[in-house]
């Protein structure tokens, strides 16, 4: 089956702009069951210091329900990059939803009213994080008391809105033996079956459970407008992946210049430090000379021309 690479970001808004698919894709990540969904549609061009690329982001308010049935709105933040971008800019766009106000609908009283919501943030990568070594991570809040170490169950708004939950989704890292669901889902993201145009995936297996999302991202191929955007958004990656070859090629020739500079530094004053070496030993075999042919009786002008030391110097050798 053919479909739209969900790594691109026009294959990806279209399925998220589909609430009931946005809704299973977001539930499955959270392990929460997302009741309602209202998004908040944001493009970010990052500027870099050579390039400028589309850090894709995408805002939600969402009524979610945990497994004991508590409801709970809040704002999902979920950032999306094909190739490596300094953490500092996910931290700077996390940073603007802390700063957020939202009209919001308490789940329990249903009365809407301007608050700041709990942040739940997610990433989908398409590059390795080299230091997280898994597929998929969350990290979750805990809570301590640091006295006695022991962990607490309590809500509080104070630490709601102060501290959030993550995921993190690397879609290279996929196992070739999928058993959990998230790892079922993300084999739509499988890019080891990605084609000549890499905006089209050749799934060679449908997730049992996301048949409807598959089926869904059949859709855009179909559609020659959203093939345009996925065309030209290939173009522009490989734009980028040539800046970045190009840009480790010229690394790397400089550094293999600086090493030979280096090496040949390094070869001269080896070179110095023995010839000046080989010179002090062949003055204290003259000096040896000298005494010996001074105790012999030669004259201080006949050792002189045998040894090529000064007269001075032989003087000081009497």
């Amino acid at each position: 089956m053919k479909i739209a690479n969900p790594l691109y970001d026009h294959a990806f808004k279209y399925l998220m702009s589909n609430d009931k698919l946005a809704r299973k894709v977001l539930s499955v990540i959270l392990e929460k069951e997302v009741l309602e969904l209202e998004l908040s549609q944001q493009e970010v061009v990052v500027e870099d210091e050579d390039r400028r690329f589309t850090l894709y982001r995408l805002d939600f308010k969402a009524v979610i329900e945990d497994e004991n049935g508590r409801k709970e709105t809040v704002l999902i933040e979920l950032q999306k990059s094909k190739l490596p971008t300094n953490v500092l800019r996910f931290r700077s766009y996390l940073g603007l939803a802390y700063t957020q106000k939202i009209r919001a609908k308490d789940p329990e009283t249903q009365v809407e009213h301007d608050s700041a919501l709990p942040i739940i943030s997610i990433y989908i990568l398409g590059y390795n994080v080299e230091d997280i070594p898994h597929v998929a991570i969350k990290v979750n809040r805990k809570i301590m008391d640091m006295s006695s170490q022991q962990e607490l169950d309590l809500q509080s708004d104070f630490i709601d809105l102060l501290t959030h939950t993550t995921c993190i989704l690397q879609v290279r890292r996929l196992p070739k033996e999928r058993r959990s669901r998230i790892e079922q889902f993300l084999t739509l993201f499988n890019q080891a079956w990605v084609m000549e145009q890499k905006y089209i995936l050749d799934l060679q297996e449908v997730p049992e459970g996301f048949e409807d999302i598959a089926e869904y991202l059949q859709r855009p191929l179909q559609e020659e407008e959203i093939r345009a955007k996925l065309r030209a958004e290939e173009e522009v990656e490989a734009i980028f992946a040539q800046q970045e070859a190009d840009k480790a090629y010229y690394k790397r020739t400089a550094e293999e210049e600086r090493r030979q500079k280096e090496e040949a530094k390094a070869r001269e004053k080896e070179a110095k430090a023995r010839e000046e070496q080989a010179l002090e030993q062949a003055r204290e075999a003259r000096i040896k000379l000298a005494r010996l042919l001074l105790r012999t009786g030669m004259s201080v002008k006949d050792a002189v021309l045998e040894t090529g030391l000064s007269e001075e110097e032989l003087r000081g050798l009497e």
